[in-house]
Protein backbone atom coordinates (compact mmCIF):
# COMPACT_ATOMS: atom_id res chain seq x y z
CA UNK A 1 0.00 0.00 0.00
CA UNK A 2 2.48 2.60 0.93
CA UNK A 3 4.56 1.98 -2.59
CA UNK A 4 1.16 2.23 -4.31
CA UNK A 5 0.77 5.63 -2.15
CA UNK A 6 4.20 6.84 -3.00
CA UNK A 7 3.99 5.99 -7.35
CA UNK A 8 0.64 8.22 -6.84
CA UNK A 9 2.24 10.87 -5.05
CA UNK A 10 5.28 11.49 -7.20
CA UNK A 11 2.67 11.55 -10.24
CA UNK A 12 0.81 14.13 -8.66
CA UNK A 13 3.96 16.58 -7.89
CA UNK A 14 5.29 15.81 -11.45
CA UNK A 15 1.50 16.49 -12.90
CA UNK A 16 1.51 20.05 -10.41
CA UNK A 17 4.58 20.64 -11.59
CA UNK A 18 3.86 20.77 -15.76
CA UNK A 19 0.67 22.16 -14.83
CA UNK A 20 2.11 25.54 -13.61
CA UNK A 21 4.22 25.93 -16.36
CA UNK A 22 1.17 25.25 -18.42
CA UNK A 23 -1.23 27.95 -16.14
CA UNK A 24 1.86 30.03 -16.33
CA UNK A 25 1.72 30.79 -20.65
CA UNK A 26 -1.70 30.17 -20.77
CA UNK A 27 -2.38 33.06 -18.85
CA UNK A 28 -0.02 34.92 -21.26
CA UNK A 29 -1.35 33.55 -24.03
CA UNK A 30 -4.75 35.46 -23.52
CA UNK A 31 -5.42 38.24 -25.85
CA UNK A 32 -4.89 42.00 -24.30
CA UNK A 33 -2.71 43.94 -22.52
CA UNK A 34 -3.66 44.00 -18.67
CA UNK A 35 -1.48 47.43 -18.51
CA UNK A 36 -3.71 49.04 -21.24
CA UNK A 37 -6.84 47.78 -18.86
CA UNK A 38 -5.59 49.22 -16.02
CA UNK A 39 -4.68 52.88 -17.36
CA UNK A 40 -8.02 53.05 -19.68
CA UNK A 41 -8.13 54.84 -22.95
CA UNK A 42 -7.04 58.05 -21.86
CA UNK A 43 -3.67 57.68 -20.03
CA UNK A 44 -2.98 54.44 -22.15
CA UNK A 45 -1.75 56.70 -24.47
CA UNK A 46 0.88 57.85 -22.31
CA UNK A 47 4.18 55.68 -22.92
CA UNK A 48 5.69 56.19 -19.60
CA UNK A 49 2.61 55.91 -17.70
CA UNK A 50 2.47 52.79 -19.71
CA UNK A 51 6.49 51.87 -18.98
CA UNK A 52 5.98 52.61 -15.11
CA UNK A 53 3.19 50.77 -14.86
CA UNK A 54 4.97 47.74 -16.80
CA UNK A 55 7.37 48.06 -14.50
CA UNK A 56 5.56 47.98 -11.26
CA UNK A 57 3.91 45.14 -12.18
CA UNK A 58 7.23 43.17 -13.36
CA UNK A 59 5.58 42.41 -16.72
CA UNK A 60 8.64 44.49 -18.30
CA UNK A 61 10.80 41.27 -17.85
CA UNK A 62 11.26 38.38 -19.43
CA UNK A 63 8.61 35.56 -19.70
CA UNK A 64 11.64 33.34 -17.73
CA UNK A 65 12.40 35.77 -15.49
CA UNK A 66 8.56 36.25 -14.51
CA UNK A 67 8.31 32.46 -14.72
CA UNK A 68 10.81 32.28 -11.94
CA UNK A 69 9.73 34.78 -9.45
CA UNK A 70 6.08 33.39 -9.75
CA UNK A 71 7.36 29.82 -9.05
CA UNK A 72 9.49 30.79 -6.05
CA UNK A 73 6.87 33.10 -4.81
CA UNK A 74 4.47 30.00 -5.32
CA UNK A 75 6.53 27.09 -3.30
CA UNK A 76 6.43 29.65 -0.62
CA UNK A 77 2.83 29.78 -0.33
CA UNK A 78 2.36 33.07 -1.67
CA UNK A 79 0.21 33.44 -4.96
CA UNK A 80 0.95 37.21 -5.70
CA UNK A 81 -1.29 40.37 -5.48
CA UNK A 82 -4.48 40.99 -7.54
CA UNK A 83 -3.57 43.50 -10.53
CA UNK A 84 -7.00 44.86 -10.01
CA UNK A 85 -7.72 45.12 -6.77
CA UNK A 86 -4.14 45.14 -5.24
CA UNK A 87 -5.62 42.72 -2.64
CA UNK A 88 -3.30 39.04 -2.18
CA UNK A 89 -4.92 36.30 -4.49
CA UNK A 90 -4.75 34.04 -1.98
CA UNK A 91 -7.30 35.64 0.30
CA UNK A 92 -9.59 35.76 -2.29
CA UNK A 93 -9.07 31.74 -3.50
CA UNK A 94 -9.62 30.54 0.70
CA UNK A 95 -12.74 32.71 0.19
CA UNK A 96 -14.06 31.32 -2.99
CA UNK A 97 -12.73 27.82 -2.92
CA UNK A 98 -14.86 26.24 0.29
CA UNK A 99 -17.95 28.15 -1.76
CA UNK A 100 -17.35 25.86 -5.14
CA UNK A 101 -15.88 22.85 -2.99
CA UNK A 102 -19.23 22.99 -1.12
CA UNK A 103 -21.51 23.56 -4.50
CA UNK A 104 -19.91 20.54 -6.14
CA UNK A 105 -20.02 18.41 -2.93
CA UNK A 106 -23.94 19.23 -2.73
CA UNK A 107 -24.25 18.86 -7.01
CA UNK A 108 -22.18 15.25 -6.73
CA UNK A 109 -24.56 13.99 -3.51
CA UNK A 110 -27.72 14.64 -5.56
CA UNK A 111 -26.00 12.79 -8.41
CA UNK A 112 -25.28 9.63 -6.45
CA UNK A 113 -28.36 9.33 -3.87
CA UNK A 114 -30.74 9.28 -7.27
CA UNK A 115 -28.14 7.98 -10.12
CA UNK A 116 -27.71 4.96 -7.57
CA UNK A 117 -30.66 3.66 -7.29
CA UNK A 118 -31.64 4.51 -10.85
CA UNK A 119 -29.00 2.49 -12.43
CA UNK A 120 -29.22 -0.38 -9.89
CA UNK A 121 -33.02 -0.58 -10.63
CA UNK A 122 -32.49 -0.52 -14.56
CA UNK A 123 -29.86 -3.11 -14.25
CA UNK A 124 -32.35 -5.04 -12.13
CA UNK A 125 -35.02 -5.03 -13.85
CA UNK A 126 -33.88 -4.94 -17.80
CA UNK A 127 -36.91 -5.60 -20.07
CA UNK A 128 -39.51 -4.37 -17.66
CA UNK A 129 -41.46 -1.27 -17.52
CA UNK A 130 -39.42 0.22 -14.41
CA UNK A 131 -36.15 -0.56 -15.94
CA UNK A 132 -37.26 1.52 -18.94
CA UNK A 133 -38.62 4.12 -16.78
CA UNK A 134 -35.39 3.91 -15.17
CA UNK A 135 -33.73 4.73 -18.15
CA UNK A 136 -36.02 7.19 -19.49
CA UNK A 137 -35.55 9.15 -16.66
CA UNK A 138 -31.34 8.84 -16.87
CA UNK A 139 -31.77 9.76 -20.23
CA UNK A 140 -33.35 12.81 -19.37
CA UNK A 141 -31.54 13.84 -16.99
CA UNK A 142 -28.12 14.17 -18.74
CA UNK A 143 -29.89 15.45 -22.11
CA UNK A 144 -30.81 18.79 -20.27
CA UNK A 145 -28.57 21.65 -20.32
CA UNK A 146 -27.85 22.90 -16.86
CA UNK A 147 -29.20 26.00 -17.18
CA UNK A 148 -32.17 23.97 -18.71
CA UNK A 149 -33.11 22.65 -15.48
CA UNK A 150 -31.69 25.50 -13.25
CA UNK A 151 -34.28 27.81 -15.12
CA UNK A 152 -36.94 25.53 -14.14
CA UNK A 153 -35.92 25.05 -10.94
CA UNK A 154 -36.25 27.96 -9.94
CA UNK A 155 -38.85 29.55 -11.55
CA UNK A 156 -40.75 26.50 -9.72
CA UNK A 157 -39.47 26.42 -6.53
CA UNK A 158 -38.55 30.14 -6.20
CA UNK A 159 -40.95 31.81 -7.93
CA UNK A 160 -44.59 29.99 -8.10
CA UNK A 161 -44.04 27.67 -4.85
CA UNK A 162 -41.36 30.11 -3.42
CA UNK A 163 -40.39 27.64 -0.98
CA UNK A 164 -36.93 28.07 -1.85
CA UNK A 165 -34.76 31.16 -2.77
CA UNK A 166 -34.10 31.79 -6.05
CA UNK A 167 -30.49 33.16 -5.96
CA UNK A 168 -28.31 34.65 -3.44
CA UNK A 169 -25.57 33.68 -0.99
CA UNK A 170 -25.10 33.73 2.72
CA UNK A 171 -22.68 32.97 4.78
CA UNK A 172 -23.24 29.51 7.17
CA UNK A 173 -22.32 31.34 10.25
CA UNK A 174 -24.63 34.71 9.23
CA UNK A 175 -27.46 32.12 8.84
CA UNK A 176 -27.25 28.68 8.61
CA UNK A 177 -30.81 27.68 7.74
CA UNK A 178 -31.11 30.71 4.66
CA UNK A 179 -27.40 29.28 3.86
CA UNK A 180 -28.39 25.88 2.81
CA UNK A 181 -31.68 27.00 1.37
CA UNK A 182 -29.65 29.12 -1.17
CA UNK A 183 -27.60 25.91 -1.84
CA UNK A 184 -30.31 23.61 -2.48
CA UNK A 185 -31.43 24.89 -6.28
CA UNK A 186 -28.10 25.16 -7.36
CA UNK A 187 -27.32 21.92 -6.10
CA UNK A 188 -29.80 20.21 -7.97
CA UNK A 189 -29.48 21.40 -11.22
CA UNK A 190 -26.05 20.17 -10.83
CA UNK A 191 -26.80 16.89 -9.56
CA UNK A 192 -30.14 16.42 -11.72
CA UNK A 193 -27.64 16.60 -14.80
CA UNK A 194 -25.28 14.62 -13.72
CA UNK A 195 -27.52 12.10 -12.33
CA UNK A 196 -28.20 10.37 -15.28
CA UNK A 197 -24.52 9.77 -15.99
CA UNK A 198 -24.06 7.97 -12.66
CA UNK A 199 -26.74 5.93 -13.63
CA UNK A 200 -25.93 4.90 -17.25
CA UNK A 201 -22.69 4.27 -15.80
CA UNK A 202 -24.03 1.80 -13.22
CA UNK A 203 -26.28 0.12 -15.40
CA UNK A 204 -23.81 -0.96 -17.71
CA UNK A 205 -20.85 -1.86 -15.19
CA UNK A 206 -23.91 -3.85 -13.13
CA UNK A 207 -24.67 -5.66 -15.77
CA UNK A 208 -20.99 -6.32 -16.99
CA UNK A 209 -20.28 -7.32 -13.75
CA UNK A 210 -23.41 -9.93 -12.81
CA UNK A 211 -21.98 -11.93 -15.82
CA UNK A 212 -18.95 -13.41 -13.73
CA UNK A 213 -18.80 -16.66 -12.59
CA UNK A 214 -18.23 -15.43 -9.11
CA UNK A 215 -21.82 -13.75 -9.18
CA UNK A 216 -23.31 -16.98 -10.77
CA UNK A 217 -21.66 -19.16 -8.08
CA UNK A 218 -23.26 -16.75 -5.09
CA UNK A 219 -26.75 -17.44 -7.63
CA UNK A 220 -25.97 -21.36 -7.26
CA UNK A 221 -25.28 -21.69 -3.28
CA UNK A 222 -29.14 -20.08 -3.03
CA UNK A 223 -28.62 -16.38 -3.20
CA UNK A 224 -31.45 -14.47 -4.94
CA UNK A 225 -30.67 -11.98 -7.93
CA UNK A 226 -30.93 -9.49 -5.70
CA UNK A 227 -28.88 -10.32 -2.88
CA UNK A 228 -26.20 -11.45 -5.30
CA UNK A 229 -26.08 -7.84 -7.09
CA UNK A 230 -26.44 -6.20 -4.39
CA UNK A 231 -23.49 -8.39 -1.81
CA UNK A 232 -21.43 -9.22 -4.72
CA UNK A 233 -21.93 -7.20 -8.07
CA UNK A 234 -22.44 -3.89 -6.97
CA UNK A 235 -18.89 -3.35 -4.87
CA UNK A 236 -16.54 -4.17 -8.08
CA UNK A 237 -19.58 -2.41 -10.48
CA UNK A 238 -18.54 0.97 -7.90
CA UNK A 239 -14.71 1.19 -9.49
CA UNK A 240 -16.24 2.94 -12.59
CA UNK A 241 -18.57 4.85 -10.73
CA UNK A 242 -16.39 6.41 -8.50
CA UNK A 243 -13.96 7.44 -11.25
CA UNK A 244 -16.38 9.36 -13.32
CA UNK A 245 -17.75 10.80 -10.24
CA UNK A 246 -14.09 11.97 -9.47
CA UNK A 247 -13.24 13.24 -12.81
CA UNK A 248 -16.91 15.26 -12.88
CA UNK A 249 -15.52 16.78 -9.63
CA UNK A 250 -12.66 17.73 -11.19
CA UNK A 251 -14.19 19.02 -14.04
CA UNK A 252 -16.91 21.14 -12.07
CA UNK A 253 -14.17 23.69 -9.95
CA UNK A 254 -13.97 25.83 -12.79
CA UNK A 255 -16.97 24.43 -14.94
CA UNK A 256 -20.04 25.89 -12.84
CA UNK A 257 -19.66 29.57 -14.48
CA UNK A 258 -23.34 29.04 -15.41
CA UNK A 259 -24.77 28.00 -12.30
CA UNK A 260 -22.38 30.48 -10.32
CA UNK A 261 -24.20 33.22 -12.56
CA UNK A 262 -27.97 31.74 -12.33
CA UNK A 263 -27.86 31.31 -8.97
CA UNK A 264 -25.81 34.36 -7.89
CA UNK A 265 -23.39 32.20 -6.02
CA UNK A 266 -19.61 33.97 -5.24
CA UNK A 267 -17.39 30.74 -6.28
CA UNK A 268 -14.15 29.96 -7.97
CA UNK A 269 -15.73 29.94 -11.38
CA UNK A 270 -17.19 33.77 -11.25
CA UNK A 271 -13.55 34.67 -9.84
CA UNK A 272 -11.65 32.88 -12.55
CA UNK A 273 -13.95 34.57 -15.37
CA UNK A 274 -13.59 37.96 -13.99
CA UNK A 275 -10.07 38.04 -13.90
CA UNK A 276 -9.77 37.01 -17.22
CA UNK A 277 -11.82 39.42 -18.24
CA UNK A 278 -9.70 42.01 -16.77
CA UNK A 279 -6.25 40.22 -17.88
CA UNK A 280 -5.28 39.93 -13.87
CA UNK A 281 -2.46 37.42 -14.07
CA UNK A 282 -2.11 36.63 -10.80
CA UNK A 283 -5.56 35.91 -10.08
CA UNK A 284 -5.65 34.15 -13.14
CA UNK A 285 -2.45 31.78 -12.79
CA UNK A 286 -3.60 31.70 -8.75
CA UNK A 287 -7.39 30.07 -9.62
CA UNK A 288 -5.64 27.74 -11.83
CA UNK A 289 -2.92 26.48 -10.35
CA UNK A 290 -5.54 25.94 -7.21
CA UNK A 291 -8.02 23.68 -9.54
CA UNK A 292 -5.24 21.78 -10.78
CA UNK A 293 -3.82 21.03 -7.44
CA UNK A 294 -7.67 20.41 -6.29
CA UNK A 295 -8.11 18.22 -8.94
CA UNK A 296 -4.82 15.92 -8.43
CA UNK A 297 -5.52 16.02 -4.68
CA UNK A 298 -9.16 14.36 -5.86
CA UNK A 299 -7.55 11.93 -8.24
CA UNK A 300 -5.26 10.93 -5.39
CA UNK A 301 -8.40 10.04 -3.23
CA UNK A 302 -10.25 8.51 -6.28
CA UNK A 303 -7.13 6.42 -6.68
CA UNK A 304 -7.60 5.31 -3.13
CA UNK A 305 -11.21 4.74 -3.33
CA UNK A 306 -10.87 2.43 -6.48
CA UNK A 307 -7.49 -0.06 -4.64
CA UNK A 308 -9.84 -0.23 -1.58
CA UNK A 309 -13.03 -1.79 -4.15
CA UNK A 310 -10.39 -3.34 -6.38
CA UNK A 311 -7.45 -4.78 -5.35
CA UNK A 312 -6.10 -5.21 -8.79
CA UNK A 313 -5.74 -1.41 -9.24
CA UNK A 314 -3.19 -1.50 -6.36
CA UNK A 315 -0.90 -4.60 -7.54
CA UNK A 316 -1.23 -3.05 -11.38
CA UNK A 317 0.49 0.19 -9.68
Amino acid sequence: MLRFLGHRLSSALLTLAIAAVAVFLVARMIPGDPVMIMLGEATGGDPAAVARMRNELGLDRSLFVQFGNWAMRLLQGDFGVSIRSGQPVLDDLLLRIPRSLELIAGGLLVAVLLGLPLGIVSARNRGRLSGAISSIVSVIGFSAPVFVSGVILVVVFGVWLQVLPSSGYVPFADDPLLHLSCLVLPSLAIGLNFMGVVARVTRASLIDTMDNDYVALARAKGLSRGRAMIRHALPNAMVPVIAIVGIRAGNLLGGTVIVEALFDWPGLSSLLVSASFSRDYPVIQGSLIAIFAIFILISLLIDLAQSFFDPRVRAAA
